[in-house]
């Protein structure tokens, strides 16, 4: 048989605890078998078996750090494919559950609507705007399904102190990634990751225990607002366009 087996990926994808299995390690993070279980709300026997499967069918790998073993996405080119194929499916429930927990709490900046980590780069609300103000500043150019370093690049990339492979490389300075709840586009790649680690390190962005969304800090907003015009009332509002 020649054709490819999609069948092996969609019967990995077709439970719904391994869904949720592979949402949780869409964080970025590697986690262990207990950690998994929790977070899919079923016993570790049970995720044994699903990480199995996950793993045969390449969307996961695991490392054994001293007595532990770690599960996590198997690389970029899965999480890019997950957070596409999660973009096809309905959002309304995340939409009403953002709603809900505003409702309660008065505040609408911790949920995965407004920013989250898509593997190892910024997801959410915050990575659409981040990658239509870098567009904006001419850093990056879009051209199609590809993009290219703007004029602004390397001005960008020094003044910042990103650690970003030079243009021209065998690897593109950054990727288009179809966001799941936005349905339109963030930035994936060597530029992307390092900006996620450049918002932990200066403290824009904080994790949120429990979940892969971020809290954007208000050193975060100013920051924002200063390097690429990025408001709050923007993010809040979900204006995108």
């Amino acid at each position: 048989m020649t054709e490819p087996r999609l069948d092996i990926i969609g019967a990995a994808l077709a439970d719904p605890s391994r869904s949720r299995i592979l949402c949780e390690l869409m964080d970025g993070r590697a986690f262990t078998n207990k950690e998994l279980a929790c977070a899919a709300n079923i016993s570790p026997q049970t995720a044994t078996v699903h990480l199995r499967q996950l793993n045969q069918a390449g969307l996961t790998t695991s490392l054994k750090s001293g007595r532990h073993i770690f599960h996590r996405i198997a690389g970029e080119e899965v999480a890019r494919v997950l957070e596409g194929l999660a973009s096809l499916s309905p959002t309304d429930h995340v939409t009403r559950a953002a709603r809900s927990a505003k409702a309660r709490t008065g505040q609408g900046g911790q949920d995965v609507l407004l920013a989250r980590c898509c593997y190892n780069h910024i997801a959410g609300r915050l990575g659409v705007l981040l990658m239509q103000g870098l567009t904006a500043k001419g850093v990056v150019l879009v051209s199609g399904d590809s993009v290219h370093a703007g004029p602004a690049f390397q001005d960008f990339v020094q003044a910042q102190g990103l650690e970003v492979p030079k243009p021209g490389g065998a690897q593109p300075i950054a990727r288009l990634c179809l966001d799941w709840t936005e349905r339109k586009h963030h930035l994936s790649g060597p530029l992307a990751t390092a900006l996620l680690q450049w918002a932990f390190d200066d403290g824009w962005v904080q994790r949120v225990t429990g979940t892969r969304a971020l809290l954007i800090t208000s050193r975060g907003y100013d920051k924002l607002q200063d390097l690429f015009g990025i408001t709050q009332d923007a993010l809040q509002s979900g204006a995108t366009d």
